[in-house]
């Protein structure tokens, strides 16, 4: 009896010994891996980091992870989305991927989304402390705009084009490291290279009517107002319907089911000969569907035309929908308000 006790004792011992032996380097590893993503700098024990299939359950050669990034609609001051899948390498946080994608601007198939950090700009350190990001980037980016003339300091129209893509440009980094709920707030630093000391820009490097410049960026909260919702699509498109800016309302437009836009020469020819104006109107927020692919809104409008006069819009649907992953207002729609019976 005495024997198979002290065997018994000696088996969970050996247990003990076992578990703490196993359990202590996942722990410790698990930990060195949870700074690490915090911090943003690489666990020293790079080799008990687990891959981010592994953090999730799944495996497979190449991780990717569906994120939504935002770019500048057309040369309007709105932020248009991209979804893409986004290749998670080991070495890199989440949150410096994203800052990376949104630097290096969107895809071919985006032709209504522009970049808005300048070339030359390069992402210099992404860390994470609390609720908040950090980013730091290089001082190009607070450079001359893509497309801007050498002289293009000493021209008034250019500084307010460089002041609102950095506008942008910033806003667009807030929106996708917020999406979700990654973070809370962004702050930007900027630095002249990788061993110089971040600091934080002046604030009339994005609004010139900042004059102090002792007043620093501070940390940055989500802002949805630049959204291109199906609201705000809608009315840059009855803006330029107003305003008979042919070329900007066909750049809203997308084709009906099952039909092609025809080319712009034959669109501003039709607008020409309706000669339909928009005197006035007023939309709704609209909802959005289930499956997240159409909107309802509601319009009211006084229109007018040379042939049947006035004619009031009363309480009208119209239906928008994603292209590109981007809100549009469909051909035929345009045509149902243009036309009345």
């Amino acid at each position: 009896m005495k024997k198979a006790v002290v065997c018994a004792a000696l088996t969970l011992t050996m247990s003990v010994l076992c578990h703490e032996q196993v359990i202590a380097p996942l722990y410790d590893a698990g930990s060195a891996y949870i700074r690490s993503l915090i911090s943003g700098e690489p666990s020293s024990r790079t080799e008990d980091i687990p891959s981010f299939a592994q953090q999730m359950g799944e495996s497979g050669v190449s991780d990717t992870l569906a994120v939504t990034l935002y770019f500048r609609y057309l040369d309007t001051g709105c932020l248009g989305a991209e979804q893409i899948g986004l290749d998670i390498r080991r070495e890199e946080t989440v949150a410096a991927s994203i800052v990376k994608a949104l630097v290096e601007g969107p895809g071919v198939s985006h032709d209504r989304l522009t970049g808005l950090f300048p070339q030359g700009a390069r992402v210099i350190a992404v860390r994470g402390e609390g609720s908040t990001i950090y980013v730091t980037l290089s001082r190009e980016f607070l450079g001359r705009p893509d497309g801007a003339p050498a002289d293009w300091e000493d021209l008034e129209v250019w500084q307010e084009e460089a002041t609102k893509r950095r506008y942008l440009a910033m806003q667009s980094l807030v929106l996708a490291l917020t999406e979700e709920g990654r973070c809370q707030r962004v702050q930007l630093y900027i630095a002249d290279g990788d061993d110089d000391v971040p600091e934080r820009p002046a604030l009339y490097w994005f609004d010139r009517t900042q004059t102090d410049v002792s007043v620093v960026l501070g940390p940055c909260a989500r802002d949805e107002s630049l959204l291109l919702t199906p609201n705000r699509a809608l009315v840059m498109a009855m803006d330029a319907w107003q305003r008979k800016d042919w070329a900007a309302l066909y750049e809203m437009l997308a084709p009906a089911d099952g039909t092609n836009l025809p080319v712009y020469s034959v669109f501003e020819e039709k607008m020409r000969t309706r000669d339909v104006s928009l005197l006035s109107y007023s939309v709704s927020q609209g909802t959005v569907s289930m499956d997240g692919q159409s909107a309802t809104l509601v319009i009211d409008a006084m229109i007018r035309s040379p042939l049947g006069g006035d004619a009031q819009i009363v309480r009208e649907t119209v239906r928008l929908r994603r292209a590109a992953d981007n809100w549009t207002l469909g051909a035929d729609a345009l045509d149902d308000l243009m036309v009345r019976d």
